[in-house]
């Protein structure tokens, strides 16, 4: 796991036992299964879902083992859905780690992202509500409408600010708003605490994308973990060259109807993206969300998981991986 979590020695403990509650559901499957359940485990980065499920929870009366294997779950869906995702985008690396299907082949990242969900549906509905286990179907369901809406859209100039909007809180908001949700709610807090806390989720998960794909563009390899410009060169137009060509005068709508891909008309189509304001304009949007992340904080009881969902939220807005 990343040192993402170093300031918070407490969570970072929690979170795992998150990781090893994941490695236990592993134990009873064959080799292939666990050893590509390792290596996820060892590429997934900050564990954001988990620790938010885990911080919700603490503003209620958690049952630990409960929590922790929720949490587990959450995880779950997510690592399920990275492994597809770069099956479907022929992604090579991820945070710099050779990915599931470039080392086992798609065949065995297919069938383990598959047991992955299985495996987190099992989990949620031996340890969590019955509401809370419709939630996590539903999301699933959303989460592949965003992708099915994504590929629609690849190539598509005329892709509107509303429309990317609307993918990304399918894609990664409502995650994000269901871990908080899940977290709160299983651990008896009142409704208006677990609305807040959902909706902390929702715009921090909305400034956690926004800047995720600024880093598509700014960020260098070795820091995203994949190359730069990877979403442009797969026709993905996210909130940078969206609003770049709301200020076009038709020459970055016409690098893109060229469809760059060479390392040269990539470094060129995303100049003409900084120039038209596209990174500093996506940047305002990314810190308006986090502003209503910080004014829902605020509301939340002063202690230590408030503090740590303030530097969270800080840290994640100015991130560079």
């Amino acid at each position: 796991m990343s040192g993402f979590w170093d300031e918070h020695p407490g969570l970072a403990r929690q979170l795992e036992d998150v990781r090893q509650a994941i490695r236990d559901s592993a134990q009873s499957d064959d080799s292939d299964v666990q050893a590509s359940v390792s290596q996820l485990l060892e590429s997934n980065g900050k564990m954001l879902r988990p620790a938010f499920v885990i911080l919700a929870s603490q503003f209620g009366a958690p049952p630990a083992d409960r929590i922790t294997r929720i949490a587990a779950a959450i995880e779950m869906l997510h690592m399920a859905t990275l492994a597809h995702d770069d099956i479907i985008d022929g992604a090579a690396l991820r945070r710099g780690v050779a990915t599931l299907h470039a080392l086992r082949g798609p065949r065995t990242a297919v069938l383990v992202g598959d047991w992955l969900f299985a495996s987190c549906f099992s989990m949620v509905a031996d340890f969590a509500a019955v509401e809370n286990s419709r939630a996590l179907s539903q999301m699933v369901a959303r989460i592949c409408g965003s992708e099915v809406s994504q590929s629609a859209d690849r190539h598509r100039v005329s892709t509107s600010v509303r429309r990317y909007l609307r993918r990304i809180a399918g894609k990664t908001a409502a995650l994000f708003a269901l871990s908080f949700h899940v977290g709160a709610h299983e651990s008896g807090c009142p409704p208006e605490m677990c609305s807040r806390l959902r909706r902390l989720g929702y715009c921090l998960g909305m400034g956690f994308q926004i800047i995720d794909d600024i880093l598509d563009f700014e960020g260098p390899g070795a820091d995203t973990g994949k190359p730069t410009g990877r979403d442009l060169a797969e026709g993905i137009y996210t909130i940078p060259t969206i609003l770049g060509l709301k200020n076009d005068d038709g020459r970055l709508a016409a690098a893109l109807s060229r469809r760059p891909r060479s390392r040269r008309s990539l470094s060129r189509t995303a100049a003409l993206i900084v120039e038209r304001g596209g990174i500093a304009r996506a940047r305002e949007l990314a810190e308006r969300y986090t502003e209503r992340s910080r004014r829902e904080i605020s509301h939340l009881p002063c202690g230590q998981p408030r503090a740590a969902l303030e530097a969270v939220t800080e840290k994640l807005l100015h991130r560079t991986r």
